[in-house]
């Protein structure tokens, strides 16, 4: 079953997936305010978590990069290599040879 989304939502949607860290931020801001005046420790975890996000992030950043790059390195190389050998096996077809497969050699008990 398909669901139609309207336009206006997809773009909301899409805004909070861009901005999805500043939004996390300022409700945790929002929770720590509310928090402080009515539960002080509450605001406390609230801003506990909030500082610890931002630091794991931010000490984190550089090797998720290097990772990304890596990741998109190793697709290129794969997808270069499946180009390469659609190229030979189209090749090698166009010239009329046939594809055959290596069956292992299994000996019997008599031997």
């Amino acid at each position: 079953m398909r669901v139609r989304i309207p336009k206006s939502v997809d773009r909301a949607w899409d805004w909070a997936e861009r901005h999805g860290k500043a939004l996390a931020a300022v409700l945790l801001l929002l929770v720590a305010g509310a928090g402080a005046l009515l539960l002080p420790a509450l605001g406390a975890l609230a801003a506990g978590i909030l500082i610890g996000a931002v630091v794991t992030l931010w000490r984190t950043r550089r090797s998720v990069a290097a990772l990304r790059a890596d990741n998109d390195q190793l697709l290129r190389d794969n997808g270069a290599l499946r180009h390469a050998l659609a190229a030979v096996e189209h090749g090698v077809r166009k010239q009329g040879s046939v594809d055959t497969q290596v069956l292992p050699f299994i000996p019997s008990e008599d031997d």
